[in-house]
């Protein structure tokens, strides 16, 4: 087996961008958790919860990925042999379970991230006003 060749080698090219989209979860979870405090002062806002659905919904999606999966246990050929393969089970079934849902959050990502963008830009140029606690 000589692996994918040709034509084929674009079709696993996600396989690498598997660890960009990770790096970009994080960056967003952090954006999120940075928007429910201004000025040093924690508060709800529906910017900032619409922010935190942001990264939940594309982490499911990110995280269900098949190219996940084969990464952290599907290159395992028994995972009963060994302590450490047992362990890469209970993480290969989680990401199981989200890749079983994969087609669904991808379709719920895609909507919010559009939705999220929109409601950013119109509360930025002062079209509709963020409803939140600080007042």
């Amino acid at each position: 087996y000589k692996g994918e060749t040709g034509i084929l080698l674009f079709q696993n090219i996600h396989r690498y961008a598997l660890y960009f989209a990770i790096i970009f979860i994080f960056i967003l979870s952090y954006d999120a958790v940075m928007a429910f405090f201004r000025n040093g002062e924690f508060g709800v806002g529906v910017g900032s919860i619409i922010l935190l659905i942001n990264p939940i919904l594309l982490g499911g999606y990110t995280f269900g990925c098949h190219s996940l999966r084969h990464l952290i246990g599907g290159r395992m050929d028994c995972f009963s042999c060994s302590h450490s393969a047992k362990h890469a089970h209970g993480r290969w079934k989680i990401v199981t379970y989200l890749n079983r849902k994969h087609q669904m959050f991808a379709w719920l990502s895609l909507i919010w991230v559009g939705l999220a963008d929109v409601y950013v830009r119109l509360v930025s140029m002062g079209i509709i006003t963020d409803l939140n606690t600080w007042g």
